[in-house]
């Protein structure tokens, strides 16, 4: 199985890539929202996280390998959730994605239905569909903060935020506990990490959290 490549990034179409790698050159489908990122990079060394798949029907007697490109491993990982949805194969989820994660992930979160159905190729019923199976299961993509996605790309091209997932998902729990709603859950959350402060616990988060809303007041 192939999880990771990396080469030098020759073209960029509307639904795919071309890495160098040498001594090949291999396509690689890619996201919307991964391509505008991508798009200006010709030429520069890129590492894509993937997944591999076989397109097409048994049936029909023609099986093509495919690779999925996305920019950090936390993308890859929601894509699968995603596409578990019955109606959203690769090729839906992949023309789907023209946001960041952390948006499509809290729009499937609030149960914002008349929204996630204006993404293309998900129509009312798909995205009812998506908001009752993913709904429970896409709070640590909401969560996910720090730089925005194609600032942190550009520079880093996935470097750790400023505190590990795990800290996140259980301050945003602690948070919700004392009575915060979701969204000044994540508010709260969001703006500690915009500095280069690194949060090892769950105690040091919410202190800065606190901190900032007594200076506040």
């Amino acid at each position: 199985m192939i999880s990771q490549i990396r080469g030098i990034l020759r073209t960029v179409t509307d639904e795919e890539l071309t890495l160098a790698v040498d001594p090949m050159e291999i396509s690689i489908l890619i996201p919307e929202h991964t391509r505008r990122q991508l798009q200006t990079r010709l030429g520069e060394l890129v590492s894509l996280h993937t997944i591999f798949y076989i397109e097409g029907n048994a049936m029909g007697g023609r099986m093509t390998p495919r690779l999925v490109g996305f920019l950090s491993a936390v993308d890859r990982e929601f894509f699968d959730i995603f596409c578990s949805v019955d109606g959203v194969g690769v090729r839906k989820a992949l023309r789907a994605m023209v946001r960041p994660v952390r948006e499509l992930a809290r729009t499937i979160q609030d149960q914002d239905v008349k929204m996630l159905a204006t993404y293309p190729g998900i129509g009312e019923a798909t995205a009812e569909r998506i908001v009752a199976k993913l709904r429970r299961k896409v709070g640590r993509y909401a969560l996910i903060v720090g730089q925005e996605p194609e600032a942190a790309a550009a520079a880093t091209n996935g470097s750790p935020e400023n505190a590990e997932p795990d800290v996140i998902r259980d301050t945003y729990a602690a948070l919700l506990s004392v009575g915060h709603t979701e969204s000044q859950a994540r508010a709260a959350i969001d703006r500690v990490l915009t500095g280069r402060k690194k949060y090892k616990t769950v105690a040091d988060m919410i202190d800065a959290i606190y901190q900032q809303t007594r200076e506040a007041d």
